[in-house]
């Protein structure tokens, strides 16, 4: 795990990545169903607000935020579908090393939830 910036090596390395309901300094995981009434309160990226809304309620997705506990502020969130895949995905920090650091964490979190989509089947 080298995404390029050793404070987020550091929160992957002592957090993981999560691929279950939950929540810490560093990742938080939702379940969300399509249409979900939580969609109009919560703070959520307008891509991922529209994809959410205009799903039918028998689709249910994942939405992972990441954030920089040190910098209190917001690193990447994805919106992960029933299959594992990442159907949208933000980067908040607009710092090229930050960038790299999000694609990183983006191919990690890809894996994840292969990997634990393949196990549950």
């Amino acid at each position: 795990m080298n995404t390029g910036l050793k404070t987020i090596d550091d929160l992957i390395q002592r957090f993981g990545i999560k691929t279950n309901e939950s929540q810490d300094t560093f990742q938080q995981v939702m379940a969300w169903s399509g249409n979900d009434l939580r969609a109009a309160h919560f703070k959520l990226p307008f891509c991922f607000y529209q994809l959410i809304t205009t799903m039918p309620a028998t689709k249910n997705v994942t939405l992972h935020h990441f954030y920089l506990p040190h910098r209190k502020a917001r690193l990447a969130s994805f919106l992960i579908d029933a299959n594992g895949k990442i159907i949208e995905q933000v980067f908040y920090q607009r710092d090229v090393k930050y960038v790299n650091a999000c694609k990183k964490l983006q191919a990690m979190v890809q894996r994840a939830y292969s990997t634990s989509i393949n196990i549950a089947a």
